[in-house]
């Protein structure tokens, strides 16, 4: 089984103890995030208390700034500020020490607890880390949906650790969230991944919106399914193509569809829960059911995605699977070429095609989709279509 430890590392000299990091990182798969300061270090674990495993904390650090002399005010400070967040998640904390004072200093001992001296120590430091944060019911929760949780993470941090919430809780019933909270960070968590798709041109960014800031998840979901993206005008490849197999856009309306109040919101205000309250008072059994299977459900989304995302890195390849969709129409006073009139920005009336094709194809104001086209070279009719389809496929029976 996978598994992964994140750790808050503050050291005033960690640089020079490579060694420890690489031994961490490559045979024990604890990731050591380093800092010089303890305040930095803090601040970085105030940003997410959720995510980290593990604190190791050097016994004599700069406080607030490296133009400090290293001394226990920022050892204390650290201890105090994780014993604060202790509510919110019980973070276990290490500390090691090189100095000579503290070596074998028993009221450093009885002030701090047990502690660590560097090299001496490393190995007993390294199987404490692993055998305490391996009690954790969210550290376990995480090892059981490794996959999951690793690729939700590089969508995005914030919709990872929400997902994590609920699955810690299907597990861990003590736990406790309200249900009703987490139905639309499981659409954001699709508008995530599906603009880490757009990043790999998979998703057109006539999707995104002009500031990139509004996804038309809707349309996305109907781009992957290989269906037409009506809004837009923009379809995957021909036909029977598509990105996503049935499973997986029926999984994505559903989560859609169940998460539709404030999509571009982390929190929903007194009217908006109201209302997603009253629905699922009227209309859902138990929402704790049906959260834990839409949860489980992101969960096979991502892994999905992230593997398709990975095997397809022909940005320019993908780009070209984004396909023109339109309506054929006849041009008044022009018997030899129709127009593909579309939706989608950029092309709405540019696509002609030949007239005597359309016609002995029965095409005529029929939905098509341009697999091909070229510039048109026409000096006719270049100007008014700057482009002509070489291949199209009927969207109509």
């Amino acid at each position: 089984m996978k598994t992964k430890y994140e750790v808050i590392w503050i050291d005033d000299e960690w640089e020079k103890m490579d060694a420890f990091k690489e031994e961490c990182e490559v045979i024990h798969q604890i990731y050591l995030h380093p800092f010089r300061t303890q305040k930095a270090g803090m601040d970085e674990f105030d940003k997410n208390p959720k995510k980290w495993d593990a604190i190791i904390l050097d016994a004599k650090m700069y406080d607030e700034s490296e133009n400090e002399v290293p001394r226990l005010d920022g050892l204390r400070k650290a201890v105090q500020h994780i014993n604060e967040k202790s509510l919110l998640r019980k973070v276990p904390y290490f500390i090691s020490t090189g100095q000579p004072d503290l070596m074998e200093n028993e009221t450093f001992e009885q002030a701090f607890g047990t502690y660590y001296i560097k090299e001496r120590d490393d190995g007993k430091l390294i199987q404490d880390i692993k055998n305490t944060a391996s009690k954790s019911t969210r550290f376990q929760v995480k090892t059981f949906y490794f996959d999951a949780i690793e690729q939700l993470e590089s969508f995005d941090a914030w919709c990872s650790e929400k997902i994590l919430d609920i699955l810690e809780t299907m597990h861990f019933p003590e736990k406790n969230i309200d249900p009703l909270l987490y139905y639309n960070p499981l659409r954001q968590t699709l508008e995530y991944i599906f603009r880490k798709a757009n990043k790999a041109n998979i998703i057109p960014d006539e999707f995104i919106g002009k500031d990139k800031d509004d996804v038309n998840l809707n349309q996305c979901v109907q781009f992957l399914s290989g269906r037409n993206a009506d809004w837009i005008g923009i379809r995957f490849g021909g036909v029977k193509d598509s990105v996503v197999p049935a499973h997986i856009k029926d999984m994505m309306f559903q989560v859609l569809n169940l998460g539709n109040i404030n999509s571009h919101s982390r929190t929903l205000n007194d009217d908006e829960l109201k209302k997603l309250v009253a629905y699922f008072k009227d209309n859902v059994c138990n929402s704790q059911y049906l959260i834990y299977s839409l949860a489980l459900q992101i969960c096979e989304i991502a892994v999905f995605m992230g593997k398709y995302i990975a095997a397809n890195k022909d940005t320019n390849k993908n780009k070209k699977q984004c396909k023109t969709f339109g309506t054929v129409e006849k041009i008044e006073g022009n018997e030899s070429i129709c127009v593909i009139k579309s939706k989608r920005p950029g092309r709405e009336s540019c696509i002609c095609i030949s007239a005597k094709y359309a016609t002995s194809k029965g095409m005529i104001g029929k939905k098509v989709v341009v697999i091909e086209e070229s510039p048109n070279t026409n000096i006719a009719t270049k100007v008014e279509y700057p482009y002509f389809a070489t291949n199209i496929e009927s969207l109509e029976k």
